[in-house]
């Protein structure tokens, strides 16, 4: 067993210790006193992980412990009305994977049932459909009100990449008319820009916040628009995508031998992220999908320049103003180690391995183990460096950094096992 490996299963051990009621769920935090059901933060994402150690090792202890967690879902989903739309995908998602591995109906079925609910919840809007809810953040911001909410992450364009994952996997037979009514209504909320084209995160923004990246801005929307390319093959799609491409790149800044795009516009001084969430392991995977498409390799030369940008602040041992003090899949370095090893699998180039090795010495010296149990005493947001919690999920916590360690420790011996989100090209392991 690799060193990354080990480290991985002692996260596990982590994150079994935040059971709750000796039940397969698990608190969102050592601190927490509740638990939480979505691939975020909360049981969704660590079946994700429980799936991926099965894929490693083929245990059918850790593939019971992730249908009973799926079981916990199912009555929790059981018992709620309306939820986010920024919540379905990832329970329609988790739901299919685990009925993948374990054969279970039940599971394939309620995934279905997520998107339909999903869709339930939609509102007839120009020529599409689109979700009309309470402004997202507003515990952060202190704006409140009713917005249509348009990007990839909490509103349309997510919610249409989980419609084309339920095309492809036939989880509903509407699936593909959805996500085309979803690209339709994003097609006329576009701003069109001498730059290129432009998605807010939602409608009437309360605050300024133009963010051309991943997963808030406009790189998310047109990441959703090629994919709806490639189940369609209508151009009008693939030129919404590379003209977000294209506006993208206008708002990027020379770093180094390479470039980076700005966290948001309106910031006097460019603030850089570098992880998932608006740096260049999200926004990267545009232009990789772009070339996957056409062949055209400036975008190739772009989601490259984008990672020598990263490599010319010091990364990823360098904590710079967008790299701070998080690890985890989000924001933080498992995010950068998922997408140097995209890269690596897309060139076939050493020197992205080696990036992803370089991220999880970071993580594994940046941990805390107490006994068997490996846990990161990290902070969520940039902005709130003073809180910091040790948290289990996925996508800020133990489990995304184990889902990482294992895909670098299995992509090194040859047999690479990672499940590709529903935001990552379908090639990511």
């Amino acid at each position: 067993m690799g060193d990354y490996m080990q480290a991985a299963l002692e996260a596990v051990n982590f994150i079994d210790a935040q059971r709750l009621d000796g039940r397969a769920k698990w608190r969102c935090a050592d601190d927490a006193p509740a638990s939480n059901y979505d691939l975020y933060r909360g049981s969704s994402g660590i079946i994700l992980l429980l799936l991926e150690l099965h894929a490693a090792h083929g245990s059918a202890e850790v593939l019971a412990q992730a249908v009973a967690a799926g079981e916990e879902v199912a009555a929790h989903l059981a018992r709620v009305g309306d939820l986010p739309v920024s919540t379905w995908p990832g329970y329609a998602f988790a739901m299919s994977e685990l009925a993948r591995v374990s054969g279970r109906e039940d599971f394939r079925a309620l995934a279905g049932t997520c998107l339909q609910r999903m869709r339930d919840q939609a509102t007839p809007l120009g020529a599409g459909i689109g979700w009309i809810e309470p402004a997202p953040f507003s515990e952060i911001t202190g704006f409140k009100g009713e917005r249509e909410i348009y990007d990839q992450s909490v509103g349309a364009a997510g919610a249409g990449l989980a419609m084309l994952y339920g095309h492809r996997n036939d989880l509903h037979p509407e699936a593909l008319g959805w996500a085309v009514a979803v690209g339709e209504r994003l097609l006329e909320v576009g701003e069109a820009d001498p730059d290129g084209t432009r998605w807010r995160l939602m409608s009437d923004m309360p605050f300024a916040f133009t963010a051309p990246n991943f997963a808030h801005g406009g790189a998310g929307v047109g990441y959703f628009m090629a994919e709806l390319y490639k189940a369609t093959e209508d151009e009008r799609y693939l030129t919404a995508a590379k003209e977000a491409a294209r506006y993208v790149l206008s708002r990027a800044t020379s770093v180094g031998d390479g470039r980076l795009v700005c966290h948001t516009e309106e910031a006097r001084k460019p603030i850089f992220y570098l992880g998932a969430c608006h740096g260049p392991a999200g926004t990267g995977r545009l232009f990789l999908e772009l070339y996957a498409i056409t062949g055209e390799a400036q975008w190739l030369e772009e989601a490259k320049a984008l990672t020598r940008g990263l490599l010319s602040l010091g990364a990823p041992e360098t904590r710079s103003k967008g790299l701070w003090n998080n690890h985890g899949q989000c924001c933080g370095d498992a995010g950068v180690g998922e997408y140097a090893l995209l890269m690596a699998r897309r060139t076939g180039e050493e020197a992205y391995l080696d990036l992803a090795r370089r991220c999880a010495k970071v993580i594994v010296a940046g941990s805390t183990l107490d006994g068997d149990q490996r846990r990161w005493i990290q902070a969520e947001h940039r902005d709130r460096p003073e809180f910091v919690q040790a948290q289990t999920g996925y996508m800020q916590g133990a489990a995304g950094i184990a889902s990482f360690l294992v895909h670098l420790d299995t992509a090194l011996a040859g047999q690479p096992v990672k499940i590709a989100l529903l935001d990552w090209p379908q090639d990511a392991g």
